[in-house]
């Protein structure tokens, strides 16, 4: 015979286990449901099971589901394995984990945080706040960030900006990049490989939680607890380079993050969707409906151009770097991207400048006949080609460059013209 103990066995295992995952003593947990401190117990205990009524309760405040409970669930819910990294902002930058990876905060100060608590977040003011740790965790094959945010409504969503992590050293060492892209949360592909971004705009003042996902060559981004985008993907580590909150690596100044940021967790693993729920509702969090704004509620036809993305000269290889070198020296441009038959510079608030490196001598006057900027569309590549050829202009080639396709043609009038479609 199945004895009460049991039965309970399950019940009781987890209730324990979620209680103290939050840190939560048996009176703490009694008080949030409306029981005595001597239920909890009994519960803990086996001897006696919360009342069916209390169920939904005690699943949103631990948030799991009432089959985790009651051991239902296919995955087990455990936020503390793999974890290598957790900040919290509960007034210092301590790593709670114990692995010691703790923070050090620059301009920052603590703020209100998703439940209405004081000094239980960072703050950040958008100019010169931020958090660098290093060295930061080790990852490898796989690993889970999760973070909440909350962006300012003066933030000003216009191209790259406002980074939330970043392990991002440009030149070559390029890990993760979680920022932002006009109006959308975007994981940054660093050129070489798609953007990954959630699809709706942003909403100012909303808290967001955000979990990005990397395990067998397959990105997952997560936004609220659902999970809005995924593609194929590579990861490359760089232990040796520092992980920043709140701006990235270099100092940008339109990545430095105006708002909130919260609740920092690595993980050395690809946590599963259940857990990646949990991680959404924990400590009780009810969700915030997001509203859509009337601008995205109204169908608008997408522009054939977005606008002037970069600026792109071409150079025979022996021009490629003094060129470069020259326009950083003397013109102020600094440098995102050096590589042997490519730069791309930039002045942080204008077009990037693209140093490509061509077989044929500078002098050639086959040089000018290739477009020296590149607008951006959000069109697809095939509709834009048979629109652009309809309206009388040749289609010279579209090329796949992997992150994005690249269209060159010329228009009646014998002018060269180049558009990207990113990925």
């Amino acid at each position: 015979m199945i004895t009460m103990n049991e039965m309970n066995h399950p019940i009781r295992q987890n209730i324990s286990l979620h209680r103290k995952r939050l840190g939560m003593t048996q009176e703490q947990l009694a008080n949030r449901l409306g029981v005595t401190y001597q239920a909890v117990s009994k519960w803990e205990n086996g001897q006696s099971c919360p009342d069916l009524m209390l169920m939904p309760g005690l699943a949103d405040l631990f948030g799991i589901t009432i089959d985790e409970i009651f051991g239902r669930s296919g995955n087990q819910v455990d936020l503390r394995s793999g974890l290598v990294l957790e900040l919290l902002f509960d007034g210092d930058v301590r790593d709670r984990n114990g692995e010691e990876h703790h923070g050090r905060m620059v301009g920052a100060a603590y703020g209100v945080d998703r439940f209405g608590l004081a000094g239980r977040s960072l703050a950040l003011n958008g100019r010169d706040g931020y958090v660098v740790i290093d060295p930061p965790p080790v990852l490898e094959e796989a690993y889970t960030l999760s973070v909440w945010c909350c962006y300012d409504p003066q933030t000003i969503l216009r191209g790259w900006h406002s980074a939330i992590v970043s392990q991002d050293g440009h030149h070559e060492q390029r890990s993760i990049q979680l920022s932002t892209r006009d109006k959308r949360l975007t994981l940054h592909g660093f050129l070489h490989e798609p953007d990954l971004s959630m699809d709706a705009s942003l909403e100012m003042l909303h808290w967001y939680h955000v979990v990005v996902i990397y395990a067998d060559g397959q990105y997952r981004l997560y936004v609220d607890g659902e999970m809005v985008a995924e593609r194929k993907g590579s990861y490359t580590p760089y232990p040796e380079e520092p992980l920043y909150i709140g701006r990235k690596s270099t100092e940008e100044p339109y990545f430095y993050f105006n708002g909130s940021i919260d609740d920092l967790r690595i993980y050395n693993r690809a946590i599963h969707k259940e857990e990646v729920r949990a991680l959404y509702l924990e400590h009780g969090y009810k969700p915030v409906p997001v509203l859509a704004s009337p601008e995205e509620a109204e169908v608008v036809p997408i522009p054939v151009l977005n606008g002037l993305d970069d600026i792109r000269m071409t150079f025979h290889k022996q021009d490629l770097q003094p060129a470069a070198r020259w326009y950083i020296h003397y013109l102020g441009f600094k440098a995102l991207i050096e590589e042997e038959y490519f730069y791309m510079l930039t002045l942080y608030n204008s077009p990037n400048l693209i140093l490509e490196c061509t077989e044929k001598p500078s002098s050639s006057e086959s040089l000018g006949q290739e477009a020296s900027f590149i607008f951006s569309t959000q069109r697809e590549i095939e509709e834009l080609r048979s629109y652009i050829e309809d309206a009388g202009a040749s289609v010279l080639r579209v090329r796949d460059e992997g992150f994005a396709w690249f269209m060159d043609l010329t228009d009646p009038f014998g002018r060269s013209w180049m558009i990207m479609r990113e990925k």
